[in-house]
């Protein structure tokens, strides 16, 4: 989106849900047409891998508080890299992955996958490597015309609705919506028929009060289903559903005025990702507008986790269906995300659009964090009394950062935050212990550059030992097989491509071994073997950001 000075002073907005008891949702100050791109730039996704395992000691049982279920994405709908990399692996994606709600007749955002790339910073060349996500770019847009002050809504699939019934309740889907239709448009003519039978001018007042206490039957009956959680609660927006259509009143429900959001609601698109211009950090937050001194630059939810040792990893033991204790081998990646302080096991992870782009500056930073004064709709602030262990039976979010601006912050200016005198500490040292892994090959370069010569098995059996490729055929018959080895490589004749063709070995169907000659670099893809990948290699940065000690609560500290 271009911004000039014509543009709203913000188009995107964090404000109460018009679903109820949805929380909160987010919401557009301008019109967006179908297909327009959104406000706030990308999304990124960070992988969450074999969570259960590593906890539980088996692959399908969770009895940890794992508050990020309600927030995560298959793999598969953020990119076919995320599925390799572990073998059950989810994606958390903070900003349009994160913040709307669903509504299954309202959907007007669609995702893209992301797509991968870690800005060329790799073990063979940056201490950063595998301290960030490479899952980046995911893009949305209006699926379908979307009015100013409208709230945005995703789908979330109607599994994940079914899963939840014992504490969400009967949430309606598009199958549901479309039988509440057929249903109020019987009712209407019923209704019709009430006033069609009286002719006694005094009854009218009668019958109208008959209508309302025929409505309320219905809609508080207690034998609940779908269709009738899909019906309007009050009467008179019934009445107008039978004249203008469900789904007009759900539309009409669903916005706020600009106005609202102006005085209400919490700006969301003062920043948006790009390259960072700290070195080893990857991607950044970049200012949008101008932002001057104590502005509210961004407005986060924070996800809680209580027990900050469920984000250890562990090795397979000896049977290879649990986890060692005795052999750690790292922390997810998501710990880089989240904010601590070394005497709690409480962990704050903050979401909200471009928000997990700010990096760190110690010496001059242009935001603090602080916490969003008491307001039952953002922020509880009664949380901050409670011991640790409240928050175990917790599974909303009702804390909320602000980033805020500690002087003038120019448009396109990078913005940065302290994240403490422990991280700083930690990651120099990481930065004076690391050392470069030249033997290093990354999947990602071999992808985007065709013009490196692949090795052969008999050239270098090693060399992509922790790496697996994908030969994709020429017809849908023959489909995607994964490489076994490179047997042989050659000029290619016709001169396309790298100046080479392959033969391969390929796994085919019953898991044997077949030859396959002369494929072109186009025709194979790689990818890293499970946990072979940059953010799960020993020594790979991890740290916390640090909750600055006069604005930590003493009720967390159990530490």
């Amino acid at each position: 989106m271009t911004y000039n000075n014509n543009t709203p002073k913000c188009t995107l907005y964090l404000a109460p849900s018009t679903i109820p008891n949805a929380g909160l949702g987010i919401f557009t100050s301008i019109a967006l047409p179908s297909g327009t791109p959104l406000p706030g730039g990308f999304d990124a996704a960070i992988p969450i891998s074999d969570m259960d395992f590593h906890n539980d000691g088996s692959h399908d049982a969770e009895d940890y508080h794992w508050m990020f279920s309600e927030y995560l994405w298959s793999s598969a709908s953020i990119g076919k890299v995320m599925e390799y990399e572990a073998e059950k692996t989810s994606g958390f994606s903070w900003g349009y992955g994160a913040l709307p709600n669903c509504h299954f007749w309202m959907i007007n955002v669609m995702e893209s996958s992301c797509d991968f790339d870690t800005v060329g910073l790799t073990p063979e060349n940056s201490p950063g490597a595998g301290a960030f996500t490479g899952h980046y770019n995911r893009l949305a847009h209006a699926y379908e015309d979307v009015k100013a002050g409208g709230e945005l809504f995703v789908s979330y699939g109607t599994n994940w609705f079914t899963t939840r019934e014992s504490y969400m309740g009967l949430v309606p889907g598009e199958d549901d919506f479309e039988a509440g239709e057929e249903f109020i448009e019987t009712v209407s003519e019923l209704f019709e028929s009430l006033v069609d039978s009286t002719t006694v001018k005094d009854d009218v007042h009668y019958m109208g009060q008959v209508r309302v206490d025929i409505w309320n039957m219905i809609v508080n009956s207690p034998y609940k289903s779908r269709p009738l959680a899909a019906l309007p609660k009050a009467y008179k927006t019934a009445v107008r559903a039978m004249d203008v259509g469900i789904m007009q009143t759900e539309e009409e429900l669903a916005t706020h005025s600009v106005e609202y959001l102006e005085e209400h609601g919490k700006c969301l698109d003062h920043i948006h990702p790009q390259n960072s211009t700290i070195p080893h950090a990857g991607r950044g937050a970049f200012a949008t507008r101008y932002l001057p001194k104590g502005t509210v630059v961004s407005s986060a939810p924070l996800i809680h986790i209580p027990d900050r040792d469920i984000l250890t990893m562990y090795d397979d033991s000896e049977d290879g269906e649990s986890r060692d204790l005795s052999k750690p081998i790292g922390q997810q990646l998501l710990l880089n995300y989240c904010w601590g302080h070394p005497k709690s096991s409480m962990l704050l992870c903050p979401y909200s659009h471009g928000t997990p782009f700010i990096n760190h500056d110690r010496q001059d930073p242009n935001v603090k964090i602080q916490w969003m004064k008491n307001d039952d709709r953002y922020h509880n602030s009664s949380w901050l009394d409670e011991p640790v262990s409240f928050f175990d039976s917790e599974w909303t979010t009702k804390l909320m950062f602000e980033y805020v601006a500690l002087r003038d912050i120019q448009e396109g200016e990078e913005v940065l935050v302290d994240y403490g005198k422990e991280w700083e500490e930690a990651w120099n040292e990481h930065v004076k212990a690391w050392n470069p892994d030249e033997n290093y090959v990354s999947p990602h370069e071999l992808n985007k550059d065709y013009d490196l010569p692949l090795k052969t098995h008999e050239e270098d059996a090693s060399v992509y030992t922790d790496i697996f490729g994908y030969h994709t055929g020429t017809d849908k018959k023959s489909g995607e097989r994964e490489i076994h080895r490179i047997r042989a490589r050659r000029p290619d004749p016709n001169n396309k491509n790298d100046g080479f063709v392959y033969d391969l070995e390929v796994i085919g169907s019953g898991n044997y071994v077949k030859r396959v000659k002369d494929v072109s670099r186009s025709q194979m893809h790689f990818y890293h073997k499970p946990y072979k990948a940059d953010i799960f290699r020993e020594g790979s940065f991890r740290h916390e950001m640090m909750i600055p000690d006069e604005m930590f609560p003493n009720a967390w500290r159990n530490l």
